[in-house]
């Protein structure tokens, strides 16, 4: 049974992150549909895994939409700035949401850590994909990450070493944030080190998928997929990537 303590932890996370949601859809930085929509999965996630999980995914949120105003304008001029002056709409929820949202589901049914890194390197995969854009958008010459021949900013699948950095910053913020729920498991601080690692190398490798997948499936026969697709796909192998390297790494988590 829950602690008292522990209930008003929840419904004070909980409110926290509405009113954050709220002020972001008053600002209009998200539309009505990303609004129910990211309130229908924070509800979820919170059943599923509590106030870490519902805290988790408002650091990205926060994260996210402080890294799309990062030279709005010259996106913009270049025309790769998110549409609609960076408002994200139900299918970013999605895009982003849909893998942790599958990984919570999972840890809440079988009660397994595993799925727990699986969350935490899809959420890492998001973050980091979120600011390899933005800021790699901002500031590189991009490369097609197949051929690694010169492409035009804003290309499916483009690289730059600017929007990598990015990328590794954006996992190891969310990675920190992750530290909630594996101080929760009383591991070891060797463990937790270790589980930093994983989390961050796995939402990078996440984060180069998407670039695969940009490269070759985004807007592309026979698939054609759009990048939501991708990001829903990349997000996916971000927490299989973590899973894997948990099994491989002794954390001592179990």
């Amino acid at each position: 049974m829950l602690s008292s303590e522990h209930m008003l932890l929840t419904a004070l996370v909980l409110l926290i992150a509405f009113l954050f949601v709220l002020y972001a859809y008053l600002k209009r930085k998200i539309n009505t549909s990303a609004f129910v929509g990211t309130l229908v999965l924070g509800v979820i996630i919170l059943v599923t895994l509590g106030y870490a999980g519902v805290f988790t995914l408002l650091a990205f949120f926060l994260l996210g939409n402080f890294v799309t105003k990062y030279k709005y304008e010259k996106k913009a001029m270049l025309g790769v700035a998110e549409g609609n002056k960076g408002m994200r709409d139900i299918n970013n929820v999605l895009g982003n949401g849909l893998s942790p949202l599958i990984f919570a589901v999972l840890y809440a049914l079988y009660c397994d850590n595993v799925f727990l890194l699986g969350f935490s390197g899809s959420v890492a995969t998001a973050c980091a994909d979120t600011f390899s854009t933005e800021i790699g958008q901002a500031e590189g010459s991009p490369r097609l990450i197949t051929t690694l021949k010169k492409v035009p900013v804003g290309t499916n699948g483009g690289v730059s070493l600017q929007g990598l950095g990015a990328s590794l910053l954006g996992s190891f913020l969310i990675s920190l944030v992750c530290l909630i729920f594996w101080f929760n498991l009383q591991i070891t601080a060797r463990s937790i080190s270790l589980l930093l690692c994983v989390c961050l190398l796995s939402g990078f490798l996440g984060c180069l998928m998407d670039s695969i997948f940009g490269a070759t499936a985004e807007d592309r026969e026979p698939l054609k997929l759009n990048k939501h697709h991708v990001n829903i796909l990349a997000t996916l192998f971000g927490g299989i990537f973590a899973i894997i390297l948990y099994g491989a790494i002794p954390l001592g988590c179990n």
